[in-house]
């Protein structure tokens, strides 16, 4: 909707400037064109740079956590350069014969140690439109449930370890 209001914007301005006669009918229309196509660029800049007429939502999925190494009680991982950057391997079923990776890139990670049970709990955030005439407004631009970040939080029994692949 908001490109629609842009093009007619566009559309009222050259219109206006190119066949409209001199006088106070001809500022009047260059003014609304003017507005609509400026205030639809600056709407759509602030749409896809600071999520306007959105908000951010989470979903939360619990696994139970088996250990990465067989017959032991590790998590591994992998150090990415020098700084705090890490990927770690995991399993969320005793059967899976590969191991499930987290990515720096798109989320954090936490590690509470000491739990009641071994779990990991992965809350991914989504930005969704706030209402109805946000999706109408901006449904060109951003999609609906666009991807925000996700956490990894690994609940680890004392006895674990988590050490260097």
């Amino acid at each position: 909707m908001i490109v629609i209001f842009l093009f007619a914007g566009a559309l009222i301005f050259a219109m206006s400037m190119i066949f409209a006669h001199p006088g106070i009918k001809k500022i009047c229309w260059v003014t609304v064109g003017l507005v609509l196509s400026v205030g639809s660029i600056i709407l759509l800049t602030l749409n896809y740079n600071s999520y306007l007429g959105m908000k951010l939502v989470n979903s939360t999925t619990t696994y139970p956590l088996t250990s990465s190494v067989k017959k032991q009680h590790v998590l591994l991982y992998r150090q990415l350069g020098t700084k705090n950057e890490r990927v770690y391997y995991y399993q969320t079923n005793p059967l899976q014969t590969k191991l499930a990776q987290t990515n720096p890139n798109t989320g954090s990670v936490k590690i509470h140690k000491n739990a009641a049970t071994n779990n990991l709990k992965i809350t991914r955030f989504y930005w969704v439109y706030k209402n109805e005439e946000m999706r109408l407004l901006f449904g060109a631009g951003i999609s609906n449930h666009h991807f925000a970040k996700q956490q990894y939080d690994f609940h680890l029994k004392s006895g674990w370890v988590v050490k260097a692949r």
